[in-house]
């Protein structure tokens, strides 16, 4: 059984944020990451909002990072490339032991500064979501929404005439595909740092040692599980007469 506070996992609650519509929730973070690659403002905004959820649900805020070590690696790395490059060329290469040397770029640090940010934003809104959000009531809106499509698609006589106001059977299969897919997508999240944190107890157990050699003992073992548990629900689907292929 895995420590602690897993990532991405769900807080049951009943504050105004659980109970709001999953549907909006879910367009909320997508309007959220988006407005924070955007632009500097759309980033602060951005921020505001996922703290404004925080606090509305109830949640630490500290408690939306955790999990996201490897995003702050991913953002300092991005800062240092884009702030770290080489001169441009000598316009005197004859003279003795010129060399270009990496120069600071404020422009460069700048942007990647705010393309970090973005990463953590968007994870501590993807982390908000998640922990206000249960699975089921992610799958029950994808299936109103296709079910939506469906019905505004039968209304289109010249590009599907099903007749009797129901969609062609053919673009109901793309649809379900698409929500069922969607929501497989969005529950593997959760599952992955479910599955890194119960690996991640189980190295401790056996006195592990901190540092790259837990990541490289425990990537390739929390890939396998990811990969059986990818093959686990596609059986699963089959057996139910579901399928995502064509």
């Amino acid at each position: 059984m895995a420590r602690g506070i897993i990532p991405y996992r769900y807080r049951s609650g009943t504050s105004p944020l659980h109970r709001c519509p999953a549907g909006l929730k879910l367009l909320g973070l997508l309007a959220v990451s988006a407005g924070a690659f955007s632009s500097v403002p759309g980033l602060v905004a951005a921020a505001a909002l996922v703290l404004t959820g925080t606090l509305v649900a109830g949640i630490r805020p500290r408690d939306l990072l955790r999990g996201s070590k490897m995003v702050l690696i991913l953002a300092a790395v991005s800062t240092l490339i884009r702030t770290v490059r080489f001169g441009a060329p000598d316009p005197n290469p004859g003279g003795p032991g010129r060399v270009n040397l990496p120069a600071p770029s404020v422009d460069g640090f700048q942007g990647g500064l705010h393309q970090g940010l973005c990463f953590i934003v968007s994870f501590a809104a993807g982390a908000l979501l998640f922990g206000v959000t249960t699975m089921q009531e992610l799958r029950d809106s994808l299936g109103r929404a296709e079910n939506a499509l469906a019905k505004g698609f039968s209304a289109l006589p010249r590009l599907f005439r099903a007749g009797k106001g129901k969609a062609p059977p053919r673009r109901r299969r793309t649809l379900s595909r698409f929500s069922l897919g969607l929501s497989l997508m969005l529950g593997f999240l959760p599952r992955f740092f479910e599955i890194w944190e119960t690996a991640n107890l189980a190295f401790d157990a056996r006195a592990g040692k901190r540092g790259l050699r837990r990541l490289v003992i425990l990537v390739p073992l929390v890939t396998e599980r990811m990969i059986e548990t990818a093959g686990e629900t596609a059986e699963a689907l089959d057996s139910r007469g579901l399928s995502l292929t064509l």
